[in-house]
């Protein structure tokens, strides 16, 4: 069997994995022996078309694993699009003739990261099309969730692990003095508007609400305290740090995201996002919007007194000259980096510096 398995339900393709591994080793216990894992970013058509035409070893079937091959094919954006299919085309055509029986080969397309930047493998991608074609290739697409189908996907999850969602606004003394409620008061929707449709996240974050729970209810507090994560708060602080003119807590929020494996591609796409919405809140303020448009434009941070107080802050802070000078700051480390003229990390904390001296009281600045 050819299989083309992609999409971004990364957990719905984990166990599609899982379950063609039980197949494949058939309860004798050789699946190791019989399972060969192709990277196919810098493979070769045969050795991917040599491991499918052997026999597997005492187990009834052999798996052909063949994983970031198709992304190679996936366009990136920009005007090159995607790449041609050169001699993959003829490996198609091989692959046609027909391989054993007893082999599953599986063309993976997981979401990845290009340009720093996630990116999910497409219908529309070249090869993917090509391996269609071939007599009896089976395609697998799972999208991503949704909207109410998202709302209904984390309400399963959850069942599954005898986690008892509670909706309704929890009691304020429940509350630390530092907490605030969050605007939703549904947890399954805190959790969707928390962890967007990453299906890997959901599951890992309702295992540790299911831990904290220990069998008793789950409020949207619990859901704030347990899910809300760590990076994505320390991206969130070091931006906030910039734009405050605050170098030194930037710094140690930089030094703990290295800590969690960062990429710098994507922190410097984080800050030119928050720097590209507080070019917007400058413009509404000069042009006398009104608020509603500044919540709107924040989005969910917007809900909350205290984060929409501090971006319009900021926003009077820095007024258009700064915001122009911030831009161009973004502009030359975006091309310094991706030049290579300089270092990856040097490249970050030479901007950090320069945002943070923009960040800072007028008075400050002068000094």
């Amino acid at each position: 069997m050819i299989l083309i398995l992609f999409g971004a339900n990364e957990l719905a393709m984990r166990r599609r994995i899982q379950q063609l591994k039980d197949e494949a080793d058939g309860g004798t216990g050789m699946l190791l022996t019989n399972l060969v894992e192709v990277d196919g970013r810098d493979a070769k058509p045969h050795e991917v078309l040599g491991p499918a035409m052997s026999p597997p070893f005492l187990a009834p079937k052999r798996l052909v694993l063949v994983e970031h091959l198709l992304e190679r094919f996936e366009a990136r954006g920009g005007p090159r699009g995607a790449r041609a299919l050169g001699p993959w085309d003829q490996f198609a055509t091989d692959l046609a003739a027909g391989i054993p029986e007893t082999t599953t080969l599986v063309f993976l397309g997981r979401p990845f990261l290009a340009q720093g930047q996630p990116r999910f493998v497409s219908a529309s991608n070249p090869l993917l099309a090509r391996l269609k074609a071939i007599p009896g290739a089976v395609v697998e697409e799972h999208p991503a969730i949704k909207g109410k189908e998202l709302d209904r996907y984390i309400r399963d999850e959850a069942n599954l692990r005898g986690i008892r969602l509670r909706p309704g606004q929890p009691p304020r003394e429940k509350l630390e003095p530092w907490e605030e409620l969050p605007p939703e008061t549904d947890p399954a929707a805190l959790l969707a508007a928390i962890l967007q449709g990453d299906t890997l996240l959901i599951a890992s974050e309702l295992d540790k609400l299911a831990l904290w729970a220990n069998g008793g209810p789950v409020d949207v507090l619990d859901v704030q305290r347990v899910c809300a994560g760590d990076r994505e708060p320390n991206r969130f602080n070091l931006v906030d740090a910039l734009m405050d003119g605050n170098l030194a807590v930037a710094l140690e929020m930089l030094a703990r995201l290295k800590r969690d494996g960062e990429n710098v591609q994507a922190l410097l796409a984080t800050i030119t996002d928050r720097y590209r919405v507080l070019a917007q809140l400058v413009d509404l303020l000069e042009a006398g919007a009104p608020e509603e448009d500044i919540t709107k434009t924040l989005g969910n941070a917007g809900k909350y007194e205290g984060l929409r107080r501090a971006a319009i802050d900021r926003a009077r802070r820095h007024g258009g000259g700064r915001i122009r000078h911030a831009y161009a700051c973004l502009v030359e480390a975006d091309r310094t980096n991706k030049l290579g003229e300089v270092d990856e990390e040097l490249t970050i904390e030479i901007l950090m510096m320069k945002l943070s001296a923009l960040g800072q009281p007028l008075a400050t600045a002068r000094r």
